[in-house]
C-alpha cells in the first residue's frame, strides 16, 4: 500500500499529527461505526487489511458516553438543560507524516500500541478528561489511530 506523499500537502514526513474534534451523539455515534469497521466503510478502506486494525480500547456505545456527559455536567451549575445537539465527546486522530509512518511501522505491534496508548492517554490528561476508546488503523494508507 503507497504510503500519503507529504510533498504535495506541504506536511512535514517527520512529525507526528493530532486532531481533536467534539462530537454530539450522532456525530460520536458515526464516528463510533467508523472506528470499530461497522457497516460501510468509504472506499479508500482496504476490507483485506482490516483484519490487522485492533482495538486497544473498545468505544462506548453512545448512551453511555452521554450518561458520561451528563454525569459531568451536573457536577457544574448550568443555566439550562442539555441540548439534544450538545456535544457528549471528544474524538481525536493520531496520524503521522510519510516518514514517521515508515519508522512506526517498523515498530512491533507491541510498541505501536503502548506508544498509542501513552499519547493518547496524555492528550486526555491535557483536557481534563479521561480516555474510552482506542482503535488503529492499518487498512487504510498508512497506520494511525482513532481515540476518544
Amino acid at each position: 500500500m503507497a504510503l500519503l506523499n507529504d510533498e504535495k500537502r506541504n506536511g512535514n514526513p517527520k512529525a507526528t499529527s493530532v486532531r481533536i474534534q467534539s462530537d454530539t451523539v450522532s456525530g460520536y455515534s458515526g464516528q463510533r461505526r467508523h472506528d470499530l469497521r461497522i457497516g460501510p466503510q468509504p472506499k479508500y478502506v482496504d476490507p483485506e487489511r482490516s483484519p490487522l486494525n485492533r482495538t486497544l480500547l473498545e468505544p462506548p456505545f453512545p448512551a453511555v458516553m452521554k450518561a458520561i456527559a451528563t454525569k459531568r455536567r451536573a457536577k457544574r451549575e448550568t443555566q439550562r438543560a442539555m441540548k439534544s445537539n450538545s456535544a457528549i465527546a471528544t474524538a481525536g486522530i493520531i496520524t503521522f507524516g510519510s516518514q514517521a509512518a515508515q519508522m512506526f511501522e517498523a515498530l512491533s505491534e507491541e510498541d505501536q500500541d503502548r506508544a498509542f496508548r501513552l499519547l493518547a492517554r496524555a492528550i486526555a490528561m491535557r483536557l481534563r478528561t479521561s480516555l474510552h476508546g482506542l482503535v488503529v488503523h492499518r487498512d487504510e494508507a498508512t497506520i494511525y489511530a482513532h481515540f476518544t
